[in-house]
C-alpha cells in the first residue's frame, strides 16, 4: 500500500507535467504573436484548474506524511535486508506518451466504430489491435458496451460523442484551428441563438435653446434582430476496403475531408459579400458594405497609405480601432512579410505568412478570401461589432445502410420529393460519414467592416 509520502511524490510529478503542458500552450501563442484561440484557452484553463487541485492535495497529504515521519518506528534488520539497496535494479514501467496531431484521435474513433460495425467485432479489441500504443483510445471503448450502428439505432452518434469525448473535442479543435472564423471567434461578440437584440438605427439630437424659445423634439429609431441556428453539413463516403487498410493515411483522409468541407463552407460564406438566404445561409460580412477605393501604387509607401486610409475609414464611422484586426489571404501576408524598405530591412516586420501584426493590429489569414483581377480582398474588422452564434459542437453520424445522391449540389427536399438516382452504401461496400455544425453570424452594425481590393505586392 502506498504511503502518504509516496503519493505526495507522485502528485508532484503529475503537477510538473501539467505545468509543462500549460506553459507549452501559452508559449505557442506567444511564439506566433497572437492571443490564445478558444481551444488553447480552454486547455490552459483546464490545466490551471487541475494544478490548483493538485496543489491542494499535495498540501493535505504532505501534512499527513510529516506526521507519519515523526511517529515512524525504526526499521528492523530483516526489513532492511528485504529492501533493495540504493541504486539497485527496480522494474520500470514505461508509459506511452504518443501525441497525436489534432483531429487524428477523432478519425481513429470513427474508423474503429466503422470497422466494429462492418466486422461485427468488439470495438475495444479492434482499437487494441490497430492502435496498441493509443491507451486513451482503447480505454474509451472499454468503459461500456456499445451496440453496433445501424439505420434503426438513433443513439449511435450520441454514444460516439460520449465515449470519444476527448477525441471529439480534438476534432473540433482541429476544425477551428484551420478556420478563420475559429481563429477570430474569441474576438467576436457572442450571441445565443434566437435571442432578440435591439439595434439603434439613428441617434437623438439636442440643440441649444435661447431664453423664451421653443425646445426641439427629437426621435431615434430601432430595429430588432436575432441569430437563428443555421446548419453546415457535409457527407463523405469511403469504401470499406479503405477503412480496413492498416494505414494512418486512412485516418487522416477521414479527418481532412470532413474538416475541409465544413471549413470551406463557413469561411467562404463569412468573408463573402453574398446576401443571406432566409433559413439557410447567413450573409457574408462584406454584404452591403461598399469597398474602399485604394490609391496606393503597391510600393511600401503606397501600402502604408492604403492601410492608413482603411484605418481612418473605420475611425470616421465613429468606431475605434481598439479591438479591430486584419483579415487577408495568405498570399498578401507573404507579400507583406517579404517586403523591404530602402535600407533592405523588413518593411512590415510584424507580418508573417501565417498572420502576426500589421500597423499595430493582429492579422489573420485564410485561403478562402477571394482574389481576382481587381486585387485581393483585405478586410479591417471591428470584432466586437460582429455577432456570432455558435454552439461549439459537431454532430457526427455514420451508416453503411444509407442510400445517397452522389452529388455535391443535391436539389432534393423531403417536403417536395422528386425522383433521383441514389447509390446504396450497403450494395457498394461503402460507409458514409455525416458531419453537421450549427453556426450563424451577422454584423452588429454595417460600419463594422472596412474592405478593399488591394494590390500589395512590392515584389511585382
Amino acid at each position: 500500500m502506498k504511503t502518504f509520502a509516496e503519493q505526495v511524490a507522485a502528485l508532484k510529478a503529475t503537477r510538473q507535467e501539467k505545468d509543462a503542458a500549460m506553459r507549452a500552450v501559452a508559449q505557442k501563442s506567444v511564439d506566433e504573436g497572437r492571443s490564445m484561440d478558444e481551444g488553447e484557452s480552454e486547455q490552459f484553463d483546464t490545466l490551471q484548474s487541475e494544478i490548483k487541485r493538485l496543489d491542494a492535495d499535495i498540501g493535505r497529504l504532505s501534512l499527513l506524511a510529516q506526521t507519519d515521519a515523526a511517529t515512524a518506528t525504526p526499521v528492523s534488520g530483516a526489513a532492511k535486508a528485504a529492501t533493495p539497496a540504493a541504486g539497485g535494479s527496480m522494474p520500470v514501467q514505461v508509459k506511452n506518451t504518443e501525441k497525436l496531431e489534432p483531429g487524428i484521435g477523432f478519425a481513429r474513433v470513427a474508423r474503429v466504430k466503422a470497422l466494429a460495425h462492418i466486422e461485427h467485432m468488439d470495438p475495444a479489441q479492434i482499437a487494441k489491435s490497430i492502435y496498441p500504443d493509443d491507451e486513451a483510445l482503447v480505454k474509451s471503448f472499454t468503459k461500456a458496451a456499445v451496440p453496433a450502428a445501424n439505420s434503426g439505432n438513433a443513439t449511435w452518434a450520441g454514444n460516439l460523442i460520449l465515449e470519444g469525448g476527448g477525441y471529439f473535442a480534438d476534432f473540433v479543435e482541429y476544425l477551428r484551428a484551420r478556420s478563420v472564423v475559429g481563429q477570430i471567434s474569441d474576438r467576436l461578440r457572442r450571441l445565443p441563438f434566437d435571442t432578440p437584440v435591439m439595434i439603434q438605427g439613428s441617434a437623438g439630437a439636442a440643440k441649444w435653446t435661447a431664453e423664451g424659445a421653443a425646445k426641439p423634439l427629437t426621435q431615434w429609431t430601432y430595429t430588432k434582430t436575432k441569430l437563428e441556428p443555421l446548419k453546415v453539413a457535409a457527407i463523405a463516403a469511403a469504401t470499406k476496403e479503405l477503412l480496413n487498410r492498416a494505414s494512418v493515411a486512412a485516418d487522416a483522409l477521414i479527418r481532412d475531408e470532413l474538416a475541409r468541407s465544413v471549413n470551406a463552407a463557413i469561411d467562404g460564406t463569412f468573408v463573402s459579400a453574398s446576401a443571406a438566404v432566409a433559413g439557410s445561409t447567413p450573409a457574408g460580412i462584406r454584404n452591403g458594405v461598399t469597398p474602399l477605393t485604394l490609391t496606393g501604387d503597391g510600393s511600401v509607401e503606397g501600402i502604408r497609405c492604403d492601410a492608413a486610409a482603411m484605418l481612418k475609414e473605420l475611425v470616421g464611422d465613429n468606431l475605434s480601432v481598439a479591438g479591430a484586426f486584419w483579415v487577408m489571404p495568405e498570399t498578401v501576408a507573404i507579400d507583406l512579410s517579404s517586403a523591404v524598405n530602402a535600407m533592405g530591412a523588413p518593411a512590415f516586420p510584424g507580418v508573417t505568412p501565417t498572420g502576426g501584426t500589421f500597423m499595430g493590429l493582429s492579422v489573420f489569414t485564410s485561403q478562402y478570401i477571394p482574389t481576382d483581377s481587381s486585387g485581393s480582398v483585405v478586410m479591417l474588422i471591428k470584432g466586437d461589432e460582429i455577432f456570432l452564434g455558435d454552439e461549439g459542437g459537431v454532430q457526427v453520424s455514420m451508416s453503411d445502410q444509407a442510400s445517397l445522391v452522389m452529388d455535391d449540389a443535391p436539389t432534393m427536399n423531403s417536403t417536395t420529393p422528386t425522383a433521383a438516382q441514389v447509390v446504396s452504401m450497403f450494395q457498394t461496400n461503402s460507409v458514409a460519414f455525416l458531419v453537421e455544425r450549427f453556426i450563424n453570424f451577422a454584423k452588429r452594425r454595417p460600419q463594422a467592416v472596412v474592405w478593399a481590393n488591394a494590390n500589395w505586392n512590392p515584389c511585382a
